[in-house]
């Protein structure tokens, strides 16, 4: 560690010279015309003092994990205390649920397991029909491109677009295995992508989730101050990737020019900033104005997914 130290010591002090010889160059061109020569040193100045902090951040990055790459790999008391820390820190040892607080393993077990079996059951609510409205549609030509079959090539794209160390599924196999497997490993997938392309459904327990929970805030008081993250296998991965990107050719045409939110270099601000222009011109023109204010919450965890069928045949997606 002690050689990361002196490294990171010379890089300062080498960016507080450069920075010393910016300055005089800068002073000389106050006074006078710099030359070709010393116009290229302050250019090569520059570079270097942009160049150099990043350097210094990866040396320190490296001396933070020093200590763990002698000793954590080891069965040692550094070892266990970083486990035990960790333990603690995603410990649940209370949770209020309807004011009351619940304590124990079994309790909040319980607790849980109701919470997000309501939250993601469906819900028989009334809606309104879509029969009388109009929506964008796409065409023969962009439905058509969703129905063909996955080629070897879009398939190999969607596995190397992912992550190789993201949290695997209860199947344990993340993608970086399958990279380096790839060509064993390649038909075997392709026959799964194929047999769900041609019968349009998933293989029993594809789809099977660890659901972990992550902390919106410390110390959490209520299930909904986490966020459920799931970890789903690779293979349902690989084909929700597919999905998407087969989506992605086509949908731009029926989704609205006013939409800001949930699409691609959308920008969730650009709302804000319309509703103000709003506003503002209401104002001004001494018009009335009624404006709701719509609660975004958990948007895809409410979706129904009867109803987005409906409206999906209404824009004209191909169905089975």
């Amino acid at each position: 560690m002690e050689w990361h130290v002196s490294l990171s010591q010379n890089l300062l002090g080498k960016i507080d010279a450069l920075k010393n010889c910016l300055s005089v160059l800068d002073c000389k061109g106050e006074d006078d015309i710099l030359s070709d020569m010393e116009i290229e040193e302050m250019n090569g100045i520059t570079s270097d003092i942009h160049s150099l902090p990043s350097v210094n951040t990866s040396i320190c990055w490296q001396q933070s994990r020093s200590l763990w790459f002698r000793e954590g790999d080891a069965n040692s008391k550094y070892f266990h205390s970083i486990l035990a820390s960790r333990r603690r820190r995603n410990e649940i040892s209370s949770i209020l649920v309807d004011g009351a607080v619940v304590e124990d393993v079994e309790p909040i077990r319980q607790a849980v397991v109701s919470h997000f079996a309501s939250h993601f059951k469906a819900h028989n609510v009334e809606r309104s029909g879509v029969n009388n409205l109009q929506f964008r549609r796409l065409s023969f030509s962009e439905g058509g491109s969703l129905i063909k079959p996955f080629s070897v090539e879009e398939v190999k794209m969607a596995v190397w677009d992912c992550d190789s160390y993201k949290s695997p599924g209860t199947d344990g196999i993340n993608f970086g295995f399958i990279k380096d497997f790839w060509i064993e490993l390649k038909d075997d997938i392709m026959r799964f992508i194929s047999e769900f392309h041609r019968n349009g459904k998933l293989t029993k327990g594809i789809n099977n989730t660890f659901i972990s929970l992550i902390p919106k805030v410390d110390s959490p008081p209520k299930l909904s101050d986490f966020w459920p993250i799931s970890l789903v296998g690779s293979m349902y991965k690989i084909l929700a990737k597919l999905l998407s990107n087969k989506l992605r050719l086509g949908i731009g045409s029926v989704i609205s020019d006013a939409q800001s939110t949930f699409v691609k270099d959308g920008k969730i601000l650009d709302g804000i900033l319309i509703a103000n222009e709003v506003v503002d011109d209401a104002r001004k023109c001494n018009m009335e104005l009624l404006l709701f204010k719509v609660d975004f919450g958990k948007p895809y965890d409410s979706v129904d997914w009867g109803y987005l069928d409906v409206v999906m045949v209404k824009m004209s997606f191909p169905t089975l």
